[in-house]
């Protein structure tokens, strides 16, 4: 969906951003004793801020967000899990890989949707790549990308592998939450 934001709220959440707290971004993967754990791993490289770092602006300006999803796709925001922002610069990726699959345990469930926003556009490179459908997505400031992780009978689709393509010039940043199957966000 082009243009979910105006350029100019993409460039408002990159100011904000800017006093995120910045870490290595990691990755769920499994351990050698077949435990997952999130690891710093070369199959993702880049930087990742999170909610707990975000200013009193952001969070309004997310929860808008949230409003529009859910007119949009009729999602309950307590079912949506945290934001996550992601930041890869020149030869920054996040190799192939699913969304889904892990959580079917966990008392929220799995992963449904996932909302990707990009929020610049990266000189070249840097775009989402669906391998199983031959499908490549530019990164667009403005453009939301949205997809389905998880079978109508609640399997996850093993064709929603995908990528962050290579960032070979420029910048490219996202927000990116997930919606699980049952609330994930609890009222305080």
């Amino acid at each position: 969906m082009d243009e979910f934001l105006p350029e100019p709220q993409c460039r408002q959440i990159l100011e904000e951003l800017e006093v995120a707290f910045w870490e290595p971004s990691l990755t769920y993967e499994r351990q050698k004793d077949g435990e997952y754990l999130d690891v710093i791993s070369p199959r993702r490289v880049g930087r990742s801020a999170h909610p707990d770092s975000f200013n009193k602006n952001l969070i309004a300006i997310l929860k808008g967000i949230e409003k529009r999803l859910q007119q949009l796709f009729g999602v309950d925001p307590a079912c949506l899990e945290t934001w996550q922002a992601a930041d890869y610069r020149r030869n920054g990726k996040f190799e192939y890989h699913l969304d889904a699959g892990y959580w079917d345990e966990d008392d929220a469930g799995d992963r449904i949707l996932t909302f990707l926003l990009y929020l610049n556009t990266p000189a070249k490179g840097g775009g989402t790549h669906f391998r199983e459908l031959d499908k490549y997505v530019i990164a667009k400031a403005g453009r939301l990308l949205v997809w389905e992780n998880l079978f109508p009978n609640g399997d996850c689709n093993p064709r929603m592998v995908h990528s962050g393509a290579p960032v070979v010039k420029g910048r490219k940043t996202t927000l990116v939450t997930w919606q699980r199957q049952k609330a994930y966000r609890h009222p305080k």
